[in-house]
């Protein structure tokens, strides 16, 4: 469409026979509705889909109806100051009326010449007069303009007088330019013309049709206002041929409806505009869980992005996609299923670390995972070892952090085999580090990288063995000199057998499918090594419908606490590929598909005879004791030596019912991050008692998130229950130290409370946090 038409918005209006909005959407497109309505060729016809299926959406038709039954045609009238730019329109064809109409309507002063003694140019010709006239009234009736008619331009030099700040020649087919040249000439005027005066020229001047000619009026409207405001000579980028791939065969016959009549009937308008299939690419929503859970389109999500990470001083400066950036899983699956391959999670991915370098992040988005990550890094769950009786290593087992929380057999059991087999297998338990990286933290995620090289630099510099196919992806992109083989691939190599499995044979009867992590997508190594040794096993398996371009789970990129809708939303998605339980290799994606009721198990759990039943992962608190009790456990197994740090435990007991437990995980809040509450409390004495329920509440800061608890002391069992009816009372009589303490509720949320300078009656330390 030469007007840039709004074609998927108009079609939309009409078919709910919303005629008013409909037309305003058309005539502010293009200019003068009811000429345009009568006289445009219907150039969309010719590339619209359905004229392959059974015949074109009659557009042209549709936008006569609009404009024949629309009430309300009248533009509206605006107060705006007059500007002082004047500028002189060379011809009163569409193409100088057009131009005309948008400036005047911006309240540049106007001046129209047209050598004959009427306006419409070749227009004239081809509408009846009454058509013609009554829409350039009807557009022009709140506008001022200069118009001379009967008044021919021969030479520039005719103007050097009027003081145009621009000129506009649309002088028709076969006219004079006036020796300036077409309009993308840089030329500034001629000789004894205003050397400060810049002319245009467009329309039938320079070949165009009617159509295309009215539309050059509009375009250089806004190429002149952008000369008087810039000094530079631009043009709107010319229309571009839509690049959607159309699927014939999904597209259903719907029949045109065929009137003699000048117009449709409102059911026929309404009908012929739903044949319109609003064709427009949505790879990125098939491909891109983000786009379709928001309802937002990239160059929407471009928008929002880049006024969220644009440098400002203000306070009040909008950052609307903040959340959305940390909604991303970072799959990367909308870059290779867009064919324009827009790097829509590249795009995001720099954003992150953009909004963490200007301290726009929210921590909490991210903290409970950077804690997570330290912690496994950390002395009481870090080892980096060769194996027995050796200084280094060529193989080293990388399991990851994630798969030894689960369950520390994840763990013993692989490395037991691979050491078996490869005497020499080395030990590197550690986080890769890729929880930075999605927090967009270069200086910690930089640290992560080097602790990481220097501990696979201290081993020898071995291949090192993956589970955890997240692992693998972040060390390719970032530490491409390691070199890295799954697990599943290393078993073939040292010859792993089915007759090694110890699986229960109730099992083998089920239909599986493997759910390839977006980690492993088009790594086809991994992913055969993992059907072979499934398949060896005696499973049947089934292929997923999307191979493995079905996209994340839904644990990656951290998105889980930025928005946990989105996250459930996904895991729901994923789950529903197929009826069948699945094979995962990811244990991230065991616990997503675990949490939407979803069977699945871990190819460990098969190989291994591990976690077969129905099992389900354990809790954050958990999942950090059992890294510490690994560590114990391979120290002795394999090294024979005692571990020597462990963390410090609280010297009081927290008791909590299942469902606090179970909100404790949903809020990523570990048991002791309770501990450290609850210490603090009645360390400081800062908490308030509520007498009506007996139980105290207090708070206290965890990083980027405040922490509160309800709790209440329990009586020792030495006392008599009827010693005291309250802890109110119970304190006056001297009772104090309790050490059982049952947590009674929790809550969390990112809002920052200063210190009071009093609490209670009494001055505070203004350093207690």
């Amino acid at each position: 469409c030469p007007f840039r038409l709004d074609v998927l918005d108009f079609q939309e209006k009409m078919a709910g026979g919303r005629y008013n909005a409909a037309y305003k959407t058309f005539k502010n497109a293009v200019g003068f509705p009811e000429i345009v309505a009568a006289l445009c060729s219907e150039y969309c016809a010719a590339v619209c889909p359905r004229k392959d299926v059974d015949a074109a959406v009659q557009l042209n038709l549709l936008e006569r109806t609009c404009v024949t039954k629309a009430t309300r045609k009248d533009p509206p009238a605006y107060n705006l100051p007059i500007k002082e730019e004047r500028i002189g329109i060379i011809g009163g064809g569409m193409s100088g009326l057009a131009c005309a109409l948008r400036l005047a309507s911006k309240k540049y002063r106007v001046t129209v010449f047209e050598k004959t003694d009427r306006l419409g140019g070749r227009s004239a010709d081809l509408l009846p007069a009454k058509i013609l006239e009554e829409d350039i009234r009807r557009q022009f009736q709140h506008e001022k303009y200069d118009l001379r008619l009967n008044t021919e331009i021969k030479d520039l030099t005719d103007l050097k007088n009027e003081n145009f700040a621009a000129v506009y020649g649309t002088t028709g087919s076969g006219g004079s330019d006036f020796g300036v040249g077409c309009f993308e000439s840089d030329d500034s005027g001629t000789e004894g013309f205003r050397a400060d005066t810049r002319f245009f020229a467009g329309g039938g001047l320079t070949g165009k049709d009617v159509m295309h000619a009215l539309a050059d009026g509009l375009d250089m409207a806004w190429a002149i206002e952008v000369y008087l405001k810039t000094g530079k000579k631009e043009y709107p980028e010319k229309p571009q041929a839509s690049r959607v791939v159309v699927d014939l065969d999904k597209l259903a016959k719907m029949p045109p409806v065929f009137v003699s009549r000048p117009v449709f009937t409102d059911e026929e308008a309404v009908a012929e505009a739903k044949r319109c299939i609003r064709c427009q690419c949505d790879a990125c929503k098939a491909y891109c869980d983000l786009s379709a859970f928001t309802g937002k389109w990239p160059r929407e999500m471009r928008d929002d992005i880049m006024t969220t990470v644009m440098a400002s001083e203000s306070m009040i400066h909008k950052t609307p996609a903040v959340r959305l950036l940390n909604m991303c899983t970072q799959c990367r699956c909308c870059d290779e299923g867009c064919p324009e391959h827009i790097q829509l999670g590249g795009m995001i991915k720099e954003a992150r670390h953009r909004l963490h370098q200007q301290n726009k992040m929210p921590g909490a988005y991210h903290q409970f995972w950077l804690n997570d990550m330290d912690f496994s890094n950390s002395e009481f769950a870090m080892i980096r070892k060769a194996a027995p009786g050796h200084a280094d290593c060529a193989y080293a087992f990388f399991p990851g952090c994630h798969l030894s929380g689960a369950d520390p057999e994840y763990v013993t059991e692989p490395y037991h085999w691979l050491l078996g087999k490869d005497p020499g297998t080395g030990l590197l338990l550690r986080c890769c580090g890729v929880p930075a990286d999605w927090a967009g933290n270069d200086e910690m995620h930089d640290a992560e990288l080097a602790a990481l090289k220097s501990d696979w630099t201290s081993l020898g510099c071995p291949t090192l063995i993956t589970t955890c196919p997240s692992c693998e992806r972040h060390l390719a992109e970032y530490l491409p000199e390691i070199k890295t083989i799954s697990l599943y691939e290393r078993l073939l190599q040292l010859g792993y057998c089915e007759a090694e499995r110890r699986m229960n044979r109730p099992l083998l009867s089920s239909l599986f499918s493997v759910f390839d992590p977006c980690s492993a997508r088009d790594r086809t190594g991994m992913q055969d090594a993992v059907r072979k040794l499934a398949e060896g096993a005696g499973l049947t398996l089934e292929e997923l419908p999307k191979g493995d371009k079905h996209g994340c789970c839904g644990f990656g990129g951290n998105v889980a606490v930025a928005n946990p809708a989105f996250a459930e939303y996904i895991g729901k998605a994923r789950s529903g590929l197929r009826d069948n339980p699945y094979i995962v290799y990811c244990i991230n994606c065991r616990e997503v598909f675990q949490d939407a009721g979803k069977k699945s198990l871990h190819l460990l759990d098969i190989l291994f005879d591990i976690n077969t039943a129905d099992w389900r992962l354990p809790d954050f608190t958990q999942r950090r004791a059992n890294k510490i009790l690994l560590k114990e456990q391979l120290l002795k197994e394999v090294w024979g030596e005692e571990m020597s740090d462990k963390p410090e435990a609280f010297d009081f007991k927290m008791i909590m019912v299942p469902e606090i437990r179970e909100k404790m995980n949903r809020l990523k809040l570990l048991e002791s991050d309770l501990g450290n509450v609850l210490a603090f409390s009645l360390q400081t004495k800062r908490r308030t008692y509520n007498a009506e329920r007996d139980v105290y509440r207090c708070y206290r800061e965890l990083g980027h998130i405040t922490c509160w608890l309800e709790y209440r002391p329990h009586i020792a069992e030495t006392e008599s229950a009827s010693a005291v009816k309250t802890h109110t009372e119970k304190g006056k009589l001297g009772i104090q130290n309790e050490q059982e303490y049952e947590i009674v509720n929790i809550f969390t949320h990112r809002m920052k409370i200063e210190i009071e300078a009093v609490w209670n009656g009494r001055k505070t330390d203004a350093d207690l946090r």
